[in-house]
C-alpha cells in the first residue's frame, strides 16, 4: 500500500508540482513585454488556468507514459511540459515537437486568450492614464514627466547597449509626437480665440470640432508613450505614474484614514474653446515651445 502511494506521488504529483513553477517562469518570459500576468483579475485567472492545465497535463503524461518508459524521470516530464509554453522557433522540428504538442494539449486556446487579455488590459490602462486632462498644457507636461521617468530606467543591468539605444530613441520619438500634437492644438486654439475676439462671437461648431480633434490626437499619441511605460515599467512604478497624473489633472488623491487631506492646489479652469483650461500666464512654465 505504501509502495502504491509512493508511486502515485512520484509519477503523478511530483511532475505537477515541478511543472507549476516552470510554467510560471515560462509565461513571464513569453509575455515579458506584452503586459502583467497578475495585472487584473481576468488576466490572473487565465494565468492560473494555464499553469493548472499544464501541470495537469504533465501529471497525466507522467502517469500514463512513464510505466512504458521507465527510463524517463518524472521530474523531467514536469520541466518539459512547463517549458512548453515558451514559443519555439521555426527550426524546432522533429519528434520533440510532437511530444510537446501532446504535453501542452489545450494550452493554445488559453495562451491565445491570455495574450488578448493582456493587450486589452494595456489598452484600458493607457486610456485611463491619458484621460481627464483639461488641456494640452497639462497633457504635454505629464508626457514630459513620463518621458523622463522612462529614460531614467533605460540603463537596466543585462540589457544590451544596442537595445538601450533603441529604447531611448523610441521613447524620445513617441514624446516628440505628443509634443508636436500639443503644439498643433495650442496654435489652433489660439487662432480660433483670436478670431472670436476680433468678431465678438463664439466659436462655430466646425472650429470647436477642429480644436477637439487636435486635442484627441494629442491624447492618442500620449497613449503610445504610455504603452512603453506599461511594457518596460515595473509594477511598483504604477503608483508613481498615477501620482504624476493626479498632479497634472488636478485630481485629489484618495484620503488616507486618519491622515490629513492633501491640498489640491489647483482651481477650476476658465472656459476655453475645447473645454476648461487654465490661463496662459499661469501655464507659461509648462507651455510647449
Amino acid at each position: 500500500m505504501a509502495g502504491d502511494q509512493a508511486s502515485v506521488i512520484s509519477e503523478w504529483v511530483l511532475p505537477a508540482l515541478v511543472c507549476a513553477p516552470v510554467t510560471w517562469v515560462s509565461l513571464v518570459f513569453r509575455y515579458r513585454e506584452d503586459g502583467r500576468l497578475l495585472g487584473t483579475v481576468r488576466s490572473a485567472a487565465l494565468t492560473v488556468a494555464a499553469v493548472l492545465w499544464t501541470s495537469g497535463m504533465a501529471a497525466l503524461a507522467s502517469g500514463l507514459l512513464l510505466p512504458h518508459a521507465s527510463s524517463v524521470p518524472p521530474v523531467a516530464v514536469g520541466v518539459v511540459a512547463g517549458s512548453g509554453v515558451v514559443p519555439r522557433g521555426r527550426g524546432d522540428q522533429g519528434g520533440g515537437r510532437a511530444v510537446m504538442a501532446v504535453l501542452t494539449l489545450g494550452n493554445s486556446l488559453l495562451l491565445a486568450q491570455l495574450a488578448q487579455r493582456l493587450r486589452t488590459d494595456r489598452a484600458d490602462w493607457c486610456e485611463r492614464m491619458a484621460a481627464g486632462f483639461r488641456d494640452c498644457w497639462d497633457l504635454d507636461a505629464f508626457a514630459a514627466a513620463v518621458q523622463q521617468h522612462l529614460l531614467l530606467r533605460v540603463d537596466v543591468p543585462g540589457r544590451p547597449v544596442r537595445a538601450r539605444a533603441a529604447l531611448r530613441r523610441e521613447i524620445n520619438d513617441r514624446y516628440r509626437e505628443v509634443r508636436t500634437a500639443a503644439q498643433k492644438w495650442i496654435t489652433l486654439e489660439t487662432k480660433v480665440e483670436k478670431v472670436c475676439q476680433q468678431h465678438g462671437r463664439r466659436p462655430t461648431r466646425e472650429e470647436t470640432r477642429q480644436v477637439r480633434r487636435a486635442f484627441g490626437e494629442a491624447e492618442r499619441y500620449l497613449k503610445g508613450l504610455l504603452e512603453l511605460e506599461h511594457a518596460h515599467g515595473k509594477r511598483s512604478d504604477a503608483g508613481k505614474i498615477l501620482g504624476l497624473r493626479r498632479r497634472f489633472t488636478g485630481e485629489e488623491a484618495p484620503k488616507t484614514p486618519g491622515g490629513p487631506d492633501r491640498p489640491n492646489g489647483r482651481g477650476g479652469g476658465g472656459g476655453g474653446v475645447g473645454g476648461p483650461r487654465r490661463s496662459r500666464d499661469a501655464a507659461s512654465g509648462s507651455a510647449v515651445g
